[in-house]
């Protein structure tokens, strides 16, 4: 049996964690204690950083793209890519962009106005919000939800008909921190507005779902 070492609320634990559900695969998670001085963890990966998939004769896979995309490819039932080429680079597309430019907008958005004790978002006070980091993100992230509202038009999911590694990787910003923090639902995008509706009724978003989510705490 695989070992995940994840962090619950990691968005990116939250990912692989959707894969494994989809793919019907058991496993042991292991949240990490003290990883940045813990050498046996640094064998896993020396980066330090989760999640980390370690299979069972001991080898380690990180980078949570490169988990599922080796989960896609050892469990190819139910398929999360699709079969025509250009399908599988637009899925893969939207994956690489949400993680490199949409998860540091979220980010940013949050850190202005937030100061964060998991689980908690302790909101800051007026004088200690960054209101020029606020905006700047805040249009950021509309213009990537834009975006990804005509990735979905006439599409059930990221990935068509098939929920799809897109889909998995999206789960925790759009159900999690942007419902969260009141962002979404948005009556300008109808469409993820019905995908978030689809993706939480799902047995394997109920699955993977964190533990204890995280919350906001007014100031």
């Amino acid at each position: 049996m695989p070992t995940l070492y994840a962090f619950d609320r990691s968005p990116f634990g939250w990912k692989v964690r959707i894969a494994l559900a989809e793919k019907k695969i058991t496993y042991d998670m292991i949240v990490p204690e003290n990883k940045n001085e813990d050498p046996a963890f640094a064998r896993l990966n020396p980066l330090r950083k989760t999640p980390v998939l370690v299979l069972e004769d001991g080898r380690s896979i990180y980078e949570s793209t490169v988990i599922n995309e080796y989960l896609e490819e050892i469990h190819p039932e139910p398929p999360m890519l699709p079969k025509d080429p250009y399908e599988r680079a637009r899925v893969r597309m939207i994956e690489d962009t949400f993680d490199q430019y949409v998860y540091p907008a979220i980010r940013d958005f949050t850190n202005a106005q937030f100061d964060y004790k998991p689980p908690i978002l302790h909101r800051k006070t007026a004088d200690k919000v960054d209101h020029k980091l606020l905006e700047e993100s805040r249009i950021r992230v509309h213009e990537h939800l834009k975006r990804l509202e005509t990735e979905l038009k006439g599409r059930t999911w990221f990935g068509g008909e098939i929920f799809s590694l897109a889909d998995a990787a999206l789960v925790p910003a759009l159900t999690g921190t942007l419902r969260i923090m009141g962002v979404l639902p948005d009556p300008k995008y109808p469409n993820i507005g019905a995908w978030i509706g689809r993706v939480t009724t799902r047995p394997t978003y109920k699955q993977a779902a964190p533990k204890e989510p995280q919350r906001i705490q007014e100031a």
